[in-house]
């Protein structure tokens, strides 16, 4: 997906949520680092959803 495809972006502080979203369609756009208060440097996964599978989701949802 090209991030000027992405309908939804979000952003996960850690592996576990990041990879239950991808399972659940979303596509992994970036990682970066972010800082917390106490200086501590983390990453920080940004995830993106089509608008299409957004539409797609919803139509199965109500099947």
């Amino acid at each position: 997906m090209n991030l000027s495809d992405a309908f939804q972006v979000v952003e996960s502080l850690s592996a576990n949520d990041a990879n239950h979203k991808i399972q659940s369609g979303w596509t992994l756009l970036a990682v970066v680092t972010t800082s917390h208060p106490n200086g501590e440097l983390h990453p920080c996964y940004v995830l993106g959803k089509a608008k299409h599978a957004e539409t797609t989701s919803s139509a199965q949802q109500s099947t």
